[in-house]
């Protein structure tokens, strides 16, 4: 993968961990986590393919594909392709060079076509090629999903799987043989620039299947923007006539895959800024927040994903996060 652009969030201008005021702070105590982390969970690697790319709306995901873009270029690890789940070629299973899935999400049945591709991987890929998961979290939503994940993904020799909480390493560690617990990947973008706040808050709450909220959400609440059927039919002008992808499933390069991932980070920033503190549900709502230097009012979606995560890596740090147990209860805290 090549930088052309130093003011990208993929580029990497500064020394490692280094705090802009001289002192070592939360985001950057979570950057040098993630960074070793990742490092063991990298090691021996010197060259990746990259499958699962998130083409869709999530921002969450994208930011996490940065930042495991960041550690790669710190550690000098090069992209040799980059694939969607609609695009990976038939050639990847067939690679020797290690594969990788990207992280985010969940492991365990709550999105089938993406647990799909994970196991059709571990599954074809060659016995000998390393296939790497990144950090991720695992709730399996069934006693079939977690038996699939059992039979079709755990079994793989040649597997390395990161989870994001204990909770997640608890449900796989007597699965998987190689487990790392590792921070989300956003951490390796350390601090984001964001604009002044103007209000006092930002509510930014879920309105998808990981949501557990049932009343009290307030009419100016937002959620990650969905693409319009104008902005997909401008997405696939451009990318058929400017790129020459005509159809779907014609893989694009590396760089424009995370040119799109960099807009998507730009406008959650943009989203959040306004508040000086930010309501929400999201996870990654929650950590772009906290790396813009905003407090967050966190409230748990359905599976426990935020509260899970904030014990596991925020319990000895000055995090300025605090949960509440329903959005009223949040929006009295502001």
């Amino acid at each position: 993968m090549t930088v052309t652009d130093e003011n990208t969030p993929i580029a990497d201008t500064t020394e490692p961990f280094e705090a802009r005021d001289g002192r070592c702070g939360f985001i950057e105590e979570m950057q040098r986590r993630s960074y070793d982390a990742l490092s063991r969970l990298h090691e021996g690697v010197h060259s990746v393919v990259l499958t699962d790319f998130p083409d869709y709306e999530n921002i969450g995901d994208s930011v996490i594909a940065l930042g495991q873009a960041r550690f790669w270029l710190r550690a000098g690890i090069r992209v040799e392709s980059t694939y969607s789940w609609r695009t990976i070629s038939p050639r990847v299973y067939d690679s020797t060079t290690p594969v990788v899935i990207q992280g985010g999400g969940n492991f365990g049945g709550l999105y089938p076509q993406h647990s799909e591709h994970r196991y059709r991987l571990a599954e074809q890929l060659r016995a000998d090629t390393l296939l790497i998961q990144e950090p991720q979290s695992v709730h399996f939503a069934t006693e079939r999903d977690r038996s699939d994940f059992a039979a079709r993904m755990a079994p793989r020799p040649r597997l390395r799987v990161a989870v994001r909480d204990t909770a997640s390493f608890a449900e796989v560690r007597g699965l998987v043989s190689s487990v790392v617990l590792a921070p989300d990947s956003v951490h390796m973008l350390g601090r984001l620039d964001a604009a002044a706040p103007s209000r006092a808050s930002v509510c930014l709450l879920r309105r998808d299947q990981e949501s557990a909220l049932s009343a009290g959400v307030p009419a100016d609440a937002v959620d990650w923007p969905a693409m319009t059927f104008s902005d997909r039919v401008a997405q696939r002008l451009r990318r058929s006539i400017v790129e020459g992808a005509v159809t779907r499933t014609m893989n694009r390069s590396t760089d424009r895959w995370f040119a799109d991932a960099a807009k998507r980070l730009a406008t959650g920033v943009a989203l959040l800024a306004p508040g000086e503190t930010i309501v929400t549900d999201r996870l990654h709502a929650m950590l772009i927040a906290l790396q813009m230097g905003r407090r967050v009012i966190a409230i748990d979606n359905a599976n426990g994903k935020l509260s899970s995560y904030a014990s596991t890596w925020f319990r000895d740090l000055d995090v300025p996060v605090t949960f509440a147990a329903d959005v009223p209860s949040a929006l009295a805290a502001v």
